[in-house]
C-alpha cells in the first residue's frame, strides 16, 4: 500500500523509488508516484499520437504505444541493463522503446499499480 510521507513529503512528490528486481539478477528503478509534469508529458504524447494519419480517425494502436513509451520515459529512473562489453545501457528513449516485453510488461504493471495507490491515497 502507499505510504503516508512525512514533512514536505507529505504535500509534494520527492525523488522516492521502487526498485522493480527480475530473477535474472536485472533491476529497474521507477518514480514511486508521476509528477503532474510527467501527466502532461504523457498527455502531450498521446495528442500528438492523435495527429497521426487520417485526421479523421487516428489509430489507437499507435496512441497506446506511444502513451507506453511516455509513461516509461517519465517513469524508469535507473536499471541494471548493461552492453555485451559490460556498460551499463542509458536509459534513453530509444533503448526503453526496445526493452523486451518480459521486463517492459512489468514494468508498466508497476508503475501502473503505483500510481493507482498514489491516486487512492489522495482521495483518502
Amino acid at each position: 500500500m502507499f505510504k503516508e510521507r512525512r514533512g514536505m513529503g507529505k504535500y509534494f512528490i520527492g525523488n522516492e523509488t521502487k526498485r522493480i528486481s527480475f530473477e535474472d539478477g536485472e533491476w529497474v528503478d521507477i518514480k514511486e508516484e508521476l509528477t503532474q509534469e510527467d501527466s502532461d508529458y504523457i498527455l502531450n504524447q498521446l495528442a500528438k499520437a492523435s495527429a497521426v494519419g487520417d485526421s479523421k480517425k487516428p489509430s489507437a494502436s499507435v496512441e497506446v504505444n506511444l502513451g507506453k513509451l511516455a509513461l516509461l520515459e517519465r517513469a524508469v529512473v535507473d536499471w541494471s541493463f548493461a552492453d555485451e562489453k559490460g556498460i551499463k545501457a542509458p536509459v534513453t528513449r530509444d533503448n526503453l522503446s526496445k526493452l523486451r516485453r518480459k521486463y517492459r510488461t512489468r514494468v508498466l504493471q508497476e508503475v501502473n499499480k503505483l500510481n493507482e495507490e498514489a491516486e487512492a491515497f489522495a482521495k483518502n
